[in-house]
């Protein structure tokens, strides 16, 4: 599989508008400020949850509520979607 990525600007965004694209750039992708340290991140945390099996652990990445934000770079609705499912299998 081949996945190509496009990122759209203006020629007329002002540079606080560039700056905005370039962080939102960063949440998606392959290409991302932070995608290979992503990766080495996951292999921490697999390191680190297998010499702690009989401990437990929640990364919350920015809080746990799920009321509507003024952006869409948030992981609100994914915490929302999950708090969800875990009510309609019964947890």
């Amino acid at each position: 599989m081949e996945l190509h990525w496009t990122y759209f600007g203006f020629a007329d965004d002002t540079p606080e508008m560039v700056n905005r694209r370039l962080k939102q750039s960063n949440l998606v992708g392959p290409a991302g400020y932070v995608s290979m340290e992503d990766g080495c991140v996951g292999g921490f945390v697999q390191r680190g949850a297998a010499a702690a099996g009989d401990e437990v652990s929640i990364v919350t990445m920015g809080g746990e509520g799920t009321e509507s934000q003024a952006t869409r770079a948030t992981e609100a609705s994914v915490r929302g979607f999950w708090k969800a499912y875990r009510r309609h299998m019964g947890e």
